[in-house]
């Protein structure tokens, strides 16, 4: 079974490849990427990628080189792209060796990588495991290339913190949308009151903590950027797969460190214990640390965490309210990830 909803020249190219069989569309989620499961005559599975309009072929091939060297380093759980040597000469395709494209959209076909993705109730040893995953993935990708500078990710965040600022406290009169689900405006709305009693408490320390990290030049390098537990998969207890690239770039690690345990913040383990957890993964690649270097990670992988989780809140707000935009996926996921920010933004007692 081909999907009809994928063009032809990239059924083509991909069929004439890897002798793909089934195409299958896969629902696309908070993301709204556009992904097929993809099956071949002889057993191996593939993933068939869309790629946002906003992503260029040359980023996108930039991000591929990243996966593609981690992945000749050792890095196997990777899911690297497929190699498309002739498509050059094909005139039914403008493509890369990696990037196909048609019509002005590019897509991409990589390798399928088995597993599920950890849920907020996940046991420390696995949080543990897959910081370890994420300290191999910066093991191999530290050689393409390093940079002494203030991390881009603090300017960001701040060009973030600016803009939501003005939002607020105006966004709790508008929460009685009456196109969204009853359990998303419920979610809304304890957003709202939470924002409304602690977002100016949240900006200053946002500001005041990024701001001190944005004057220190610190080793940036080739990081994922937005390593959450959806996109690290586990088997049997052990990370078998590491999924999505769109926000590869050149960054803190600390980014990373952030991004995954933020992840499990609300879930049944105090915020001590999962930073413990990563910390000790992340350590087990690092070959004798600097001392001052992983107090400095430790502290911008926290304050990052923090910034991160307190302008998530303020973003749902602004997607749903103001941007009105829509999301493929069911209420109660949507719900579930507001109420998820709002448990890790506050702390138990």
């Amino acid at each position: 079974m081909i999907d009809p909803d994928i063009p032809q020249p990239i059924v083509q190219a991909i069929v004439n490849r890897c002798g793909i069989t089934s195409i299958k569309k896969l629902r696309s989620g908070l993301s709204g990427a556009t992904v097929a499961h993809c099956r071949a005559a002889d057993g191996h599975e593939y993933a068939l990628k869309l790629w946002p309009n906003s992503f260029s072929c040359n980023r996108i091939e930039s991000i591929h080189r990243v996966i593609l060297h981690a992945w000749k380093e050792g890095f196997e759980i990777i899911a690297f792209p497929v190699i498309f040597q002739s498509l050059a000469h094909e005139s039914q395709t403008d493509s890369s060796n990696t990037v196909l494209s048609s019509n002005g959209e590019h897509w991409e076909l990589s390798q399928w990588r088995p597993g599920e993705p950890l849920t907020t109730t996940a046991a420390l040893d696995n949080i543990r495991r897959g910081a370890e995953a994420i300290s191999r993935f910066h093991a191999c990708t530290a050689a393409l290339k390093t940079i002494h500078q203030p991390p881009p990710i603090i300017e960001e965040r701040l060009r973030t913190l600016a803009s939501r600022r003005q939002y607020f406290p105006v966004l709790i009169q508008s929460i009685n949308r009456t196109d969204l689900p009853l359990d998303v405006t419920a979610a809304l709305r304890d957003a709202a009151n939470l924002l409304h009693w602690k977002w100016d408490e949240a900006c200053a320390q946002i500001h005041r903590s990024l701001t001190e990290h944005g004057v220190c030049n610190l080793a940036t390098q080739y990081i994922l950027r937005d390593v959450h537990a959806e996109h690290l998969l586990f088997s049997s207890g052990k990370p078998t797969g590491l999924i999505d690239f769109d926000a590869v770039r050149i960054d803190t690690p600390a980014a990373d460190l952030a991004r995954w345990a933020g992840s499990f913040l609300a879930g049944q383990h105090s915020a001590d214990d999962v930073w413990e957890a990563v910390f000790a993964g992340y350590r087990e690649n690092m070959k004798q640390p600097d001392e001052t270097y992983a107090a400095q990670t430790v502290k911008l992988a926290s304050d990052l965490c923090f910034a991160g989780i307190w302008l998530s809140l303020a973003n749902w707000l602004v997607w749903l309210l103001v941007e009105r935009r829509d999301f493929d996926a069911p209420p109660e996921i949507l719900a579930g990830r507001i109420y998820n920010l709002i448990r890790a933004a506050t702390p138990r007692s």
